[in-house]
């Protein structure tokens, strides 16, 4: 009797366990973990060093000139480009169509020379694909192609209310034509009223070459004297390198601070206050196609905020995988041989291989330090140059008015002085004020 219980107790039990496996099995596979949400406050925010930058304060002219009634005129300094530049980011461009191949220097020059046009000069070579960005053209697929001149051409407005607008460019000699869609009323109302404040300009033709535009009489400029003010080294060690809790700092002397984990290395120039980032395992051969090339660049130094002051495209190297941005101030270019005033970002396999670029900034400018300079004509510099045998004027690609930077008795202050420079492939030569008059060569 007592065994027939046990046997009926066991198989209770065992149907018991059975249950209760299944039970535990379907708890398992229907679980799911209460995972904290994660708030947008408690991520750790991106390092910057100033304010991000849209691709059109970047990519912008440094001159603007028109020709009409057979007068030339053009500008001086930015406000007017930035205006006439923001008025240019409503538009929307055609088609792109290929007009000419080979242009020759004088079939250039007189290209520009005709009444009733507009020209906008860049100092490098700009990927339509990238200008895509700031004024948008109709079609979906543009060509490879970049441009370093800007022409418009009104000289049909009231016939068929189409503005023309042509992409130069100088290095490949090609011409690419396009329309915006405008009334009369507004091209006067607006385009031309944007570029009322135009000065005297004067073409200089040379028999071996295009020709330069220069400023047509005396000016007068501003020399300006600032505070600086420096972004700690310590900031570009947390933004560049990938842990910077393993990165080593090794103060070299009194002038030369290095930063490496062994991998990477940031060397930093404490008295000409610029810093030379490397990344040698990115480093890459393969050319790249210009747009992607400036694109990568200008996205890279924006992440962190990087375009601390008014920096703007002023070289493109594919084979070198180069970018460069050149400083400037109160709308003209800053010039120096005692630091750098110019942010230089060289691209590797898929990142970044050298990051080149000042750690200070320009920052309040002295009021009782302002001095008016009257600036020599274009036209005279020109006959320095002519007179001048360390220069030949054919050898010139631009001559412009810019700032020459230099250090001041007190090291927080810096003076930015007004001064003619002869531009040739890339690099610059000051043309001192003093010089131009008679001395000595007037080169620095």
């Amino acid at each position: 009797m007592g065994m027939r219980y046990i046997e009926q107790i066991k198989s209770i039990v065992l149907l018991f366990l059975v249950l209760l496996s299944i039970v535990l099995t379907f708890s398992i596979w229907t679980y799911t973990p209460s995972l904290q949400v994660i708030e947008e406050s408690q991520q750790v925010d991106q390092l910057v060093v100033g304010k991000k930058k849209e691709l059109a304060e970047i990519i912008k002219p440094y001159r603007i000139i028109m020709r009409e009634q057979n007068e030339w005129k053009g500008t001086i300094g930015s406000t007017t480009i930035n205006d006439f530049v923001e008025m240019m980011t409503d538009w929307k461009f055609s088609d792109l169509i290929p007009v000419q191949n080979n242009m020759s220097d004088k079939k250039i020059n007189e290209f520009i020379r005709a009444n009733q046009r507009i020209t906008l000069f860049f100092s490098e070579k700009v990927p339509v694909k990238v200008f895509h960005s700031i004024v948008p053209f109709s079609q979906d697929e543009l060509p490879e192609m970049s441009f370093n001149k800007i022409i418009l051409d009104w000289s049909k407005m009231n016939a068929n209310k189409t503005l023309m607008v042509y992409f130069l460019s100088e290095e490949s000699r090609t011409l690419y034509s396009t329309e915006v869609k405008m009334s009369d009323i507004y091209f006067q109302s607006t385009v031309l009223n944007t570029l009322k404040g135009l000065v005297a300009y004067q073409e200089i033709e040379r028999s071996n070459g295009l020709s330069l535009y220069i400023p047509k009489d005396e000016i007068e400029l501003v020399q300006y004297t600032y505070y600086i003010d420096e972004i700690h080294a310590d900031t570009f060690r947390d933004i560049l390198f990938y842990d910077p809790s393993i990165v080593r700092k090794n103060v070299e002397n009194q002038d030369l601070v290095k930063y490496t984990d062994g991998m990477t290395l940031m060397t930093v120039d404490v008295k000409n206050r610029y810093l030379n980032y490397v990344n040698p395992s990115s480093e890459s051969l393969v050319e790249l196609p210009s747009s992607r090339l400036l694109l990568d660049s200008y996205e890279f130094v924006n992440e962190h905020g990087g375009f601390t002051g008014d920096y703007r495209l002023t070289s493109i190297n594919n084979q070198k995988h180069v970018v460069e941005y050149q400083l400037y101030k109160q709308g003209f270019p800053v010039f120096s041989v005692d630091t750098t005033t110019r942010i230089t970002t060289t691209w590797g396999e898929n990142q970044l291989f050298r990051y080149k670029r000042p750690y200070f900034i320009l920052d309040l400018d002295i009021n009782s330090e302002k001095i008016q300079r009257k600036m020599t004509s274009g036209l005279q510099v020109i006959e320095f140059i002519q007179k001048n045998k360390q220069l030949q004027l054919d050898e010139v690609d631009d001559i412009i008015l810019g700032y020459y930077l230099k250090p001041n008795d007190n090291d927080l202050l810096f003076t930015l002085e007004p001064s003619w420079f002869a531009v040739s492939q890339g690099s610059w030569k000051r043309i001192t004020p003093e010089a131009i008059g008679g001395g000595n060569n007037g080169l620095e």
